[in-house]
């Protein structure tokens, strides 16, 4: 046996020499090679076996085969590649072509439109300097008009000189005039001098028809309101200053104060004195006879003086007048100061009240954080206001019941002791000092309803302004809350934190119901005149100048201790107390060591501000940064003061507008009860009454009663009137809160409701955009109307423009009729005929003087679309819009509708008990007369069957 070349075995014997089968590996791929014998019947036919040579060359020619095949499939592969690669290329080459032609025709359309804008606003320009340039002339040809008239007056009056001088004196002897000594020539000339200067001021004061009678013939309320006007006010100073020359007793520059309220206070005290001078003594009394005494002095003077012919003006009784008025103001003065001591004895009793309050909750866990910071900022107010009313000696008063307070009340707190036994005149106690308090409150805030006229306020009131008693108010809101809910506590305490004289002048009631009417509200600070700008600027500036001249001069310690306090002060009101960061300004910015350091010429200024920049950048919002930043690199020192001031009191106001988005939930939930709760107290102290309210629902009530009467004139008695006439609560309200918006004259205080008094400034400028939406809607369908085809070639974008233009001219107060005509006149494509500009200019004042009746009808839609919204909550739809005629107007009117529903809805939560009381008794009233006015027919048939 031996192995060939080929991988078989050769077995060497002789008999048996046959080739092996194929290994089992290539039996298995070569299957079909196989030999195949076929078994016929009896014999055997065996076919041949293949040869292995040409089994492989078969297998080479079959992967050949195959390898062709597969060299065909990639060469196919690669042409449908590179055909769908030129496809691809192809499209994105027509995609980016198209993009580039979408962008050059977008570029073309900005460019039309910027040069659209462009013309727009040449014109408008253009349309402007042609309004300022009439208005220039306008006002050249008045100054010409005047001067023309002063020279033609100046003329006329040289050459009545030039005549009266040419007259001889032997010509005037001639014709008889009398002969004068040089005394009674002076006296004439000094009656004549006097009658010309007074005559035209007494004529005003008069004109007002002030005297005792006429205030005794009033009641309070109307003497109040005439007594406050600024017009009487005006005219009673000019007077008082015009006559106070001519006695020495009365001359000299100071020596009266507020004189034209003191004046007319006399009036109040004569004519109405149960209502003024409660308890009746000896100052009381004296006032009241030197009241009566001056005012029938000043009448009898008033009466023997002839105002049209005789240029006498009674000396003698001018002078009794002027005695008598001396007389009453130094009474008065007096009667004052035992007001004051009453009210610093108030004052007193309520500082005690708070050290009682703190003595309560200082055993609390927070009470220190919570507590301790409001209490003590509310006794520093209150000690300011008793220095001012009372001076060392009050101050010295409150220390000795201070004293006697901290003896009383046991060391860890417990049971509170009275202490009003221990000031001298309780809180309690009726005051005398409603004559002199000021009523009027600060500007930024509506008014509220009181029964102390403006024009009796004296100095004394100077501590009881609005914005002074602000701490007062929040005090006394948190010592009445201890009694009660910890809820309202902590309302208070979160309203409390919110407010500050230094931010705000509201009362917490006002400022809680700022927050939830308006989604927007931010505290600001408090708005100056012009006037208090420029003198506050000024102010400013010379003080940083004059501290700015000291460290040039190196006199650091007068004025760095002072303003490191200030802000080391402004610092930790901006940081919680129990921090670290409270400490660490407290531990760096000591005072005390800063002083001895400055005096010694020591003290590191640099690592000082380095310090409160950092700080400040610590608790700062991040709008503050930049600014923070800047002051670094100032090299100023009193520039860098001035900075830092500025800055902190703004971070103050953003940290008080960050509460007040914070607390706006917690104050939503509770907000309705509690200034329903105050109001209920003011009703009970009888600070405000229902007067007004009842009077503006009654209108309302009368006028659905009328409207029902109307449509049953043959008073037939339907099941759905048997309830209340058929008449429900929320319609009376609606009906009478839209009504009250849109009435035709102006609101203000003295006839606002009661429970409108916290929006009043808000329910003016409701008003004036309710009239502002009536009067462009109006304007907007004269346009479309009058002139019925000259606007085929205008578009709503040329309307909407119009509108926006005709909302911007009401707005300014400067705009004429002319401006709206002109503006109007310039929508059309094409110059309208004079005729119809005529018209169009008629048609313009009287939709602004509000009798057109187009305004009328538009003004009634307005006001049913809003009363609809109030009731559905929903704003009514286009299609009511397009009906009424105001669709052109409807993102404003949408607008106004929506914040009148926010207003009215929460007026309605919270006086809901007294409207609803108002509105039974109203309707109650009307059934007990309409049952009257049915018996007495009834009666007088009866009688007739009888005769």
């Amino acid at each position: 046996m031996h192995k060939t070349n080929s991988g078989f075995y050769v077995i060497d014997v002789l008999p048996l020499h046959h080739a092996s089968k194929r290994p089992f590996h290539l039996e298995r791929r070569m299957k079909s090679k196989k030999s195949i014998t076929h078994v016929h019947g009896h014999g055997h036919k065996k076919l041949p076996q293949c040869d292995p040579d040409d089994a492989r060359i078969k297998r080479e020619a079959l992967l050949e085969q195959r390898r062709l095949k597969l060299a065909r499939q990639i060469l196919h592969v690669k042409e449908v590649l590179n055909k769908q690669h030129e496809r691809a290329l192809n499209d994105s080459s027509i995609k980016r072509s198209h993009i580039q032609q979408n962008l050059q025709v977008a570029e073309k359309n900005r460019n039309t439109i910027l040069q659209r804008l462009v013309e727009q606003c040449a014109q408008e320009v253009a349309r402007c300097k042609e309004v300022a340039r009439q208005q220039q002339l306008k006002n050249q040809e008045e100054i010409d008009r005047r001067r023309a008239d002063l020279e033609r007056r100046q003329k006329a009056t040289a050459a009545r000189r030039a005549r009266l001088l040419s007259v001889s004196k032997s010509h005037v002897l001639v014709n008889g005039l009398p002969h004068y000594t040089r005394e009674e020539a002076a006296t004439i000339i000094q009656n004549n001098w006097r009658y010309k200067h007074l005559i035209d001021v007494i004529k005003t004061y008069r004109s007002f028809g002030i005297s005792m009678h006429a205030i005794q013939k009033m009641s309070f309320r109307d003497a109040v309101n005439l007594l406050k006007e600024n017009a009487v006010i005006q005219a009673t100073t000019k007077f008082l200053q015009r006559v106070r020359k001519s006695s020495v007793i009365t001359s000299g520059v100071s020596k009266y104060k507020n004189p034209a309220r003191v004046f007319l206070s006399a009036y109040m005290i004569v004519a109405h004195t149960n209502e003024i001078l409660v308890d009746i003594g000896h100052l009381e009394k004296t006032l009241l006879n030197s009241s009566k005494t001056m005012l029938q002095e000043l009448e009898q003077w008033f009466s023997e003086i002839d105002y049209v012919n005789s240029n006498k003006i009674f000396y003698n009784n001018l002078l009794n007048f002027l005695s008598a008025w001396d007389t009453y103001y130094k009474n008065f003065n007096t009667w004052k100061s035992k007001d004051s001591e009453k009210l610093a004895s108030n004052l007193i009793t309520h500082y005690m009240e708070l050290e009682k309050l703190w003595n309560t909750v200082k055993n609390q866990a927070n009470a220190e954080t919570e507590w301790r910071m409001n209490i003590v900022e509310q006794q520093e107010e209150i000690r300011r206001k008793i220095r001012n009313l009372g001076g060392d000696e009050a101050i010295a008063k409150l220390e000795r019941v201070l004293r006697r307070l901290k003896a009383k009340l046991p060391v860890n707190g417990g049971e509170n002791v009275d202490v009003s036994d221990s000031v001298t005149g309780t809180v309690n106690d009726q005051t005398d000092d409603q004559i002199i308090v000021h009523i009027e409150q600060d500007s930024g805030s509506p008014p509220r309803q009181s029964f102390v006229p403006q024009t009796l306020a004296t100095d004394a009131s100077v501590e009881l302004t609005n914005s002074n008693i602000q701490s007062t108010i929040s005090s006394t809101n948190i010592s009445s809350s201890h009694d009660q809910s910890t809820t309202n506590v902590n309302l208070h305490r979160i309203i409390q934190s919110l407010g500050g004289s230094h931010v705000n002048s509201s009362s917490n009631e006002q400022l809680a119901h700022e927050i939830i009417i308006d989604p927007n509200f931010e505290l600001k600070p408090p708005k100056l005149s012009d006037l208090e700008d420029r003198v506050r600027a000024m102010a400013t500036k010379a003080f940083f100048d004059s501290v700015r001249t000291d460290f040039k001069q190196g006199r650091y310690e007068r004025w760095i201790p002072e303003l490191l306090s200030d802000i080391k002060q402004r610092l930790l009101d901006l940081v919680p107390p129990t921090t670290s960061l409270h400490s660490s300004i407290n531990e760096v910015l000591d005072i005390d060591l800063i002083t001895q350091q400055t005096k010694a010429g020591v003290y590191n200024i640099h690592n000082c501000i380095v310090f409160i920049t950092n700080t400040m950048l610590q608790i700062c919002a991040p709008v503050r940064d930049e600014e923070i930043k800047e002051i670094k690199d100032l090299n100023d020192l009193a520039e860098i003061f001035q900075k830092l001031l500025n800055t902190l009191d703004q971070m103050r106001l953003d940290l008080a507008n960050y509460r007040v988005k914070a607390f706006r939930p917690y104050i939503k939930d509770h907000a309705i009860e509690y200034e329903r709760r105050k109001f209920e107290q003011a009703l009970k102290s009888k600070r405000i009454t229902l007067d007004l309210t009842k009077a503006w629902v009654k209108q309302t009530v009368v006028s659905l009663l009328r409207t029902r009467a109307e449509r049953n004139p043959e008073n037939i008695h339907l099941p759905q009137h048997k309830h209340n006439h058929g008449i429900k609560f929320d319609q009376v309200f609606n009906e009478s809160f839209v009504s009250f918006i849109f009435q035709p004259t102006i609101i203000d205080k003295d006839s606002c409701p009661e429970t409108l008094l916290l929006d009043i400034e808000r329910l003016w400028n409701y008003q004036n955009e309710g009239q502002a939406i009536t009067i462009v809607a109006a304007l907007l369908m004269l346009t479309k109307n009058v002139v019925g085809g000259k606007v085929s070639n205008t578009s709503d974008d040329d309307l909407t423009t119009l509108k926006d233009t005709l909302f911007v001219l009401l707005m300014d107060g400067d705009t004429t009729i002319d401006n709206l005509t002109a503006e109007i006149l310039s929508y059309f494509s094409t110059p309208l005929p004079l005729e119809t500009q005529t018209l169009v200019k008629s048609m313009v004042s009287k939709t602004l003087s509000q009798s057109d009746k187009v305004f009328s009808l538009l003004s009634r839609r307005i006001q049913n679309i809003v009363k609809q919204h109030l009731q559905t909550g929903q704003f009514p739809k286009k299609e009511t819009l397009t009906q009424h005629g105001v669709m052109a107007v409807s993102k404003e009117l949408e607008q106004l509708s929506r914040k009148i529903f926010i207003l009215g809805r929460y007026n309605r939560e919270v006086y809901a008990h007294w409207y609803d009381a108002i509105i039974r008794e109203q309707l109650q009233d009307a059934g007990d007369s309409n049952k009257k006015d049915k018996e007495q027919p009834n009666k007088g048939k009866s009688k007739e069957n009888l005769d």
